[in-house]
C-alpha cells in the first residue's frame, strides 16, 4: 500500500509539473500562430483525451489521461526537406514551409517561456513575501583563522574589501575564495571604522581540492527582506543568471561523472522534494516551481537531438550552409538524441531509487 506521503508527493510533482508543461507548450503555440502556422493540437497529457474544446484557429486543446507531460501538434514535421526548403509557399501553414527565422523562434518560445516564468515567479516572491539574504556582519571567527588572528570579532560588519563595497556575506565569500593575497577589510564596529589586513589561506583538505581560500568568520541566519519592483525585478533576474551558471556547472559534473549520485534528483526525486516543498508553504512551493521552470528551460536548450536544443542547432546548420540537413541525417540524429535522453532518464532514475533504501 502506499503511504499518504506519497500521493502528497505525486500531487505536488502534478501540480507544478503541469502548469510548467502548459507554459512551454503555450511559448511554442503563440510563435507558432504568430507566425502563421497551424496548430492542429494543443495537449496537457498523452492518452486518450478526457476534455477539450476548439478554438479559433481549429486548434484542439484538450487534457488528457496520462498527466506527465504535454505537446504542441503542428500542421506539417519538424524535420526539414530540400523540397519544401525550394518553395516556402507550398503547402502555406505547414511548420515545414515556415520561414528559417520563424521556425527557430517557434521552437525557442518554448523554453524562452519557462525562463520568463521562474524570472517572473522569482521577482514577485522578492516583492511580496521577501528574499533571503545574509548581512555582511561576523556571527563567529574560526580559532586560530586568519581573521581570529588579524582581531576580527563577532557583530564587526563588513563594509568593503580591498575598497570594494560588499552588500551580502556571498560578496565576501566570492571576494574571499579567489584570493590568497593579503585583503584589506572596512570593518563597522562600535560605530567607528576600521581597517584590518587579512590573508585568506587553505582551512581544510577539501578547500585544497577546490583551491577555495577562506579567512575563518561564520555568517549570520539569513532574513527575509522585502524589495520594491524594480529591485525585485533585477535580483530575479541576477539570481536566475546565477542559477543559470550553477546549473551549467552541475550538467558538466554530470556528464563527466564528477558529481555525488546523492545531488542528482530525477521525476522521483523531484515529486518527494514537491510534496516536502506543498508542507513549508506556498512561498517555498512557488519557489520550487520557479527554479524547476528555469532547469526545464535549459534543459530544452541543450544541443541534443530531440529537444528544443537539437532542432535549434539543426536550424543554425542549415542558416550556415544555406540548405537543410538531409532529412535521413535528421531522423538519424534524433533517434540518438532520444536514446541518449532515456538512457540519462534510467540513470537518473536508478539514483532516486537507490536513495529511497539508504
Amino acid at each position: 500500500m502506499f503511504d499518504n506521503t506519497f500521493f502528497i508527493s505525486l500531487i505536488g510533482f502534478l501540480v507544478i509539473l503541469t502548469p510548467l508543461v502548459f507554459i512551454h507548450e503555450l511559448g511554442h503555440y503563440l510563435a507558432a500562430i504568430k507566425n502563421g502556422v497551424i496548430v492542429e493540437q494543443f495537449s496537457v497529457g498523452f492518452g486518450p483525451e478526457l476534455i477539450g474544446f476548439t478554438d479559433k484557429h481549429n486548434t484542439r486543446w484538450k487534457v488528457c489521461l496520462i498527466p506527465f507531460g504535454g505537446y504542441v501538434k503542428m500542421k506539417g514535421e519538424l524535420l526539414v526537406n530540400n523540397e519544401n526548403y525550394k518553395n516556402n509557399y507550398v503547402n502555406k501553414g505547414y511548420f515545414n514551409n515556415a520561414s528559417l527565422f520563424a521556425r527557430l523562434l517557434i521552437v525557442f518560445s518554448g523554453p524562452l517561456a519557462n525562463i520568463v516564468l521562474g524570472i517572473v515567479i522569482i521577482s514577485t516572491l522578492y516583492s511580496f513575501h521577501g528574499r533571503y539574504e545574509v548581512k555582511p556582519e561576523v556571527n563567529q571567527v574560526v580559532q586560530n583563522s586568519p581573521a581570529d588572528r588579524s582581531g576580527l570579532k563577532p557583530n564587526d560588519q563588513i563594509i568593503s574589501i580591498n575598497n570594494k563595497k560588499v552588500y551580502n556575506f556571498e560578496d565576501i565569500r566570492k571576494i574571499v575564495v579567489q584570493h590568497q593575497d593579503q585583503l584589506s577589510f572596512e570593518i563597522l564596529r562600535n560605530e567607528q571604522i576600521i581597517f584590518f589586513n587579512i590573508k585568506p589561506e587553505i582551512l581544510n583538505p577539501k578547500d585544497l581540492e577546490t583551491k577555495s581560500f577562506k579567512i575563518g568568520i561564520i555568517a549570520s541566519s539569513p532574513i527575509l527582506i522585502k524589495h520594491d519592483f524594480i529591485s525585485s525585478i533585477y535580483y530575479g533576474l541576477k539570481d536566475t543568471l546565477l542559477l543559470t551558471y550553477e546549473w551549467i556547472k552541475g550538467f558538466v559534473k554530470l556528464i563527466s561523472f564528477d558529481v555525488d549520485k546523492k545531488d542528482i534528483a530525477g521525476p522521483i526525486g523531484i515529486a518527494k522534494i514537491s510534496g516536502n516543498a506543498i508542507s513549508l508553504g506556498l512561498p517555498n512551493f512557488l519557489f520550487l516551481m520557479a527554479l524547476l521552470s528555469i532547469n526545464l528551460g535549459l534543459i530544452n536548450l541543450l544541443p541534443i537531438p530531440a529537444l528544443d536544443g537539437g532542432y535549434i542547432l539543426m536550424y543554425f546548420t542549415e542558416f550556415i550552409l544555406g540548405r537543410p540537413i538531409d532529412q535521413k541525417i535528421q531522423f538519424k540524429l534524433i533517434q540518438i538524441g532520444v536514446f541518449f535522453l532515456m538512457l540519462l532518464m534510467i540513470v537518473i532514475t536508478f539514483f532516486d531509487i537507490q536513495k529511497l533504501f539508504v
